[in-house]
């Protein structure tokens, strides 16, 4: 997976029933920046709380033109969605 192709404002997607049909994952926010290739911060505009999440890059289990899709559930990733900017960044 290359970073370089992680661009702002791609959607994001964890493993799980898609909301369309014949969607197998489903959008859980959209890409606002990576951060020193460590982590990848989601935008507030389409957050539930309206604020910025964060999460790892190891996560990341494929990238290309039109999205992010990770390796987490819906669940797994919205439980472990980071909510405050992290120290090593």
């Amino acid at each position: 997976m290359e970073i370089s192709k992680i661009k702002e404002h791609l959607p994001v997607y964890a493993e799980g029933s898609g909301g369309l049909a014949g969607a197998s994952d489903t959008h859980i926010g959209n890409v606002d920046a990576v951060e020193n290739g460590n982590y990848i911060k989601l935008t507030k505009n389409n957050a539930h709380d309206g604020k910025h999440h964060w999460f790892p890059i190891n996560w990341v289990r494929a990238v290309d033109e039109r999205a992010v899709y990770l390796n987490k559930t819906v669940d797994e990733a919205m439980a472990q969605l980071l909510n405050e900017q992290p120290t090593n960044v």
